[in-house]
């Protein structure tokens, strides 16, 4: 595979993803005057500090300092590196990209294709067994369950034959062979060299991702046998801890908030119901990919889990999960410990959208969840249930809902409101002062590091990188600039080595007449400065006269540059290891730099 694939294409891949599109799948956003504005993704904020400019099409959050075009955003969001990024937003636009010549990645890419046409074929071979007339336990079952048949198509259902190699012949018929039919998932291998099928005997549920793939398959007994549920292994298409089962139906529901519920049948009886904003995490606890992927779609998260010991465990790792990562969450409790499938069918959608409703935020629900394993009964119980009280409300940081939370407890528990706040008030550490941002930096090299004076200021260097950085900005932001400067700046005359090659590929694009966009210039600039150009794309390079603007900075970097090369003259002088002839030439230098100054 190439390591770089062409500018033009590149280009093409980031025109083709609207920043505000792309961003909108992880964040909500708002329109604040041009701009729009959401919680940062990428650091824990409860005050919308994140921004997205649809005409530049850049990203930049004020509180924490990163920026860049859509590719930068992926790249973070979905912690891959620029390649795998820019494939990722390549798919998304369904632009072909060249394969290169890397052999493995083009073998992994087939593989891949061919995964996806087997769980097809496999789909579509349980579906038929489902509906095969010999096959009528499977159907008894989930007419038992009251799964409707134009649910069954719905999702896909299917039933795998007790036969052990059913499936394996079927798809061997069909002319896949035994290693990719292992590489599946589908197909095991057995100690004596033979091979047989991995679900035998039980209900599937195919398992869609987003664009409609199969991508993977859960199957449960018809019975209660152990295990009741068996799900596919991870496999090249298939990842359990980034895909989540409903959400293909749930995404387009047109609800401002999700229900997770445990269970597939949990989903589907939800669904027959009219309740369609319904997913299950797929056997496995809820993970930070799956929270970021409910956080593009809905407003509002509720888990509804089993009210075992188990259950509330999950519940309470998904809630403190999902609240870190900025989800407003909530918890629905079911009554009579009853599941969604089972409360559903016995009481109707109006009843489970009335608990939906009435669902506990987190603070009650660790509340709710403290009581009920403490006695508070006792002296001791009250006063370790309030202590552990305390020590929740302390972790609010809205003044107004730990308030009422306090009056709350006080009522409850014969206390003090007083007493309750100032436990509570032991537990706030002081908040530091918030300094803002003002720069973004990791260099890997020497030449990049920002050079500080002892007083604390910048340096004549470090103000040289800025200007350099702030002259390519409004180029990218107005390309008639270049006329201006053209004539007045030598690229080999930058400082920064990374700022010297990226004004190389500017200026030979405005000298081939192709110009170029903010965006584009954030992708050239790379992963460890990005969050820099983009602070200044956004922010300090918004001026009233860009030509006034630009002359400015041109005088800057010479400024600069002679007051740089009158401290290192300084510096030899008073070395004391210079001939007369040399510092005498030094002097003269000296003068003709002090002229230069006052004449800028």
């Amino acid at each position: 595979m190439y390591k770089y694939y062409p500018e033009e294409l590149i280009e093409e891949i980031r025109m083709s993803n609207d920043i505000l599109s792309v961003v909108g799948e992880y964040v909500k956003l708002e329109r604040k005057g041009k701009n729009y504005f959401g919680l940062c993704p990428f650091h824990s904020e409860k005050t919308p500090s994140f921004s997205v400019d649809p005409n530049k099409q850049l990203y930049y959050c004020f509180g924490c300092g990163k920026g860049g075009s859509v590719i930068q955003f992926v790249m973070e969001v979905e912690n891959l590196d620029y390649i795998e990024a820019v494939k990722m937003l390549a798919e998304r636009a369904r632009i072909q990209l060249p394969e290169g010549d890397n052999e493995e990645e083009r073998i992994i890419a087939r593989k891949k294709q061919e995964l996806l046409r087997i769980n097809v074929e496999a789909a579509r071979f349980f579906y038929e067994q489902l509906n095969d007339k010999k096959n009528l336990a499977p159907r008894e079952y989930l007419t038992k369950r009251k799964v409707s048949g134009s649910i069954a198509r719905k999702f896909g259902l299917g039933y795998s034959p007790e036969e052990w190699d059913a499936l394996y012949n079927h798809l061997r018929k069909k002319g896949y062979d035994d290693e990719i039919l292992l590489d599946s998932g589908l197909i095991l291998k057995g100690k004596n060299g033979g091979y047989y099928d991995r679900f035998r005997g039980r209900i599937i549920f195919p398992i869609f991702d987003l664009r409609g793939n199969v991508i993977g398959f859960g199957g449960r007994v018809l019975d209660n046998s152990t295990p009741k549920y068996m799900n596919s292994p991870e496999t090249l298409v298939y990842n359990k801890r980034k895909n989540l089962y409903g959400l293909n139906f749930a995404k387009n529901s047109g609800q401002k908030r999700i229900i997770v519920v445990e269970g597939y049948m949990d989903v589907i009886s939800l669904f027959q119901f009219g309740i369609i904003n319904t997913v299950a995490s797929l056997g496995t606890a809820l993970t930070e990919s799956q929270g970021r992927i409910l956080k593009k779609y809905a407003e509002e998260i509720i888990i509804s889990y089993d009210a075992d010991t188990a259950g509330m465990a999950a519940t309470m790792r998904g809630l403190d999960l999902l609240n870190d990562i900025g989800c407003n969450v909530k918890v629905l409790i079911i009554p009579e410990g009853k599941d969604p499938d089972e409360f559903v069918k016995k009481n109707g959608p109006e009843a489970f959208n009335k608990l939906v409703e009435n669902a506990l935020s987190l603070v009650e629900y660790k509340i709710k969840a403290l009581k009920s394993t403490i006695d508070t009964n006792t002296t001791e119980g009250k006063i370790n249930f309030l202590n552990k009280a305390a020590d929740l409300l302390s972790k609010i940081d809205n003044n107004m809902e730990r308030e009422m939370y306090i009056k709350k407890i006080s009522k409850e528990y014969d206390i003090s409101q007083e007493s309750i706040y100032a436990e509570i008030l032991k537990r706030i550490k002081p908040k530091t002062v918030y300094k803002p941002l003002t720069r973004t930096l990791t260099a890997k090299n020497d030449n990049n590091r920002l050079k500080i004076e002892k007083n604390g200021k910048k340096s004549s260097y470090d103000k040289i990188i800025e200007c350099e950085r702030m002259l390519l900005c409004l180029l990218s932001i107005d390309n008639s600039l270049y006329k201006v400067v053209k004539d007045k700046i030598i690229v080999d005359e930058f400082k920064d080595e990374q700022n010297k090659e990226i004004a190389k590929i500017v200026f030979k694009r405005f000298e081939e007449k192709k110009g170029i966009v903010p965006a584009e210039l954030i992708n050239l600039a790379g992963e460890e400065t990005s969050g820099v150009f983009a602070r200044l794309i956004q922010g300090e390079c918004n001026f009233d006269d860009n030509i006034k603007a630009v002359m400015d900075i041109i005088k800057k970097m010479e400024l600069y540059r002679l007051e740089d090369r009158q401290k290192e003259i300084l510096q030899q002088l008073s070395s004391g290891n210079l001939s007369t002839e040399d510092s005498e030439k030094l002097k003269l230098e000296l003068k003709e730099v002090l002229l230069k100054m006052k004449s800028i």
